[in-house]
């Protein structure tokens, strides 16, 4: 699904952000552990590759469901992943369409 900006659907919106194949997977990482780490999350998801995970999480950083924080004194940095207040208002959303797709089998 692609939105254009001609579409005033917000459902739409987010369904194309987390169309990606790993972009949801991330985003309920994240929020389970919030601050996670790049190489954290690379282990949680082994099938991801190295650009993959990069593109996903720019796609997400890019639409600010996830921001990122760098620590450390000098290169390479650490990365940390955590929700945005955005991802935190429409978590409880996805928690309940996911609660019902469970209920409804």
């Amino acid at each position: 699904m692609q939105s254009t900006d001609k579409w005033l659907c917000g459902i739409t919106k987010i369904m194309d952000t987390f169309s990606g194949k790993w972009r949801l997977n991330l985003f309920w990482i994240i929020a389970k552990n919030e601050g996670i780490g790049f190489n954290q999350l690379r282990n949680q998801v082994p099938e991801i590759t190295n650009m993959m995970l990069v593109r996903s999480l720019d796609t997400l950083l890019s639409e600010r469901f996830i921001s990122k924080s760098l620590s450390g004194n000098k290169a390479p940095f650490h990365s940390e992943y955590y929700l945005t207040n955005k991802s935190k208002e429409l978590l409880p959303l996805l928690l309940k369409l996911n609660e019902w797709e469970n209920h409804s089998n």
